[in-house]
């Protein structure tokens, strides 16, 4: 019985082997679309951080004590909003997916985050989310320099230039101490 077990499974993954595309079929370049796949990752990882900021904002929107910091909140919302729809719909044309939640570690992060209250938000949040921007100032650029299509680079420049944007924002509203 185990035998007559094993061939099956290896008959029905012969035949799942056999429908894959061959790499030097025309309609591989169709599926898997024409980005580099350094190109693939940065806008899929960027993708979920950008949809983390979104989140970020809607949340400090609710629980940030000072107006100035529920204001910022209301243009990270905004803003990475409008990257995202930006890094989407490059992505679609060139036939790739971004996510559309924030990873698992973002979520317990932010909910972790979300546990303090009145000041101590304030406080936590403005500390996280300065160290977030900060990080992807850096991944940014850096992969503005390293990306493989002119377009994509782009992206990370204007993606780098938004988060500094809004890292002197969140300055001006929560000065460092």
């Amino acid at each position: 019985m185990l035998a007559t077990l094993c061939v099956g499974c290896m008959a029905g993954a012969m035949s799942v082997v056999q429908a894959q595309p061959n790499s030097k079929d025309p309609d591989e370049v169709t599926l898997r679309g024409d980005m580099s796949n350094g190109d693939r990752v940065f806008l899929r990882s960027a993708g979920g951080l950008v949809v983390r900021d979104r989140e970020i904002g809607k949340l400090g929107q609710r629980r940030f004590q000072k107006p100035a910091l529920r204001q910022w909140a209301a243009s990270l919302e905004k803003r990475s909003d409008t990257l995202y729809r930006a890094m989407t719909d490059y992505a679609e044309r060139h036939k790739t997916n971004l996510p559309l939640d924030m990873s698992e570690a973002s979520r317990r992060m932010v909910d972790r985050v979300a546990e303090s209250k009145g000041a101590e938000f304030d406080r936590d949040m403005v500390r996280t989310i300065r160290a977030l921007l900060e990080e992807q100032v850096r991944v940014f650029s850096d992969s503005a320099e390293s990306a493989e299509h002119r377009d994509v680079g782009a992206l990370a420049r204007r993606a780098a230039d938004d988060r500094r944007a809004l890292l002197q924002a969140l300055d001006k509203a929560s000065p460092r101490r």
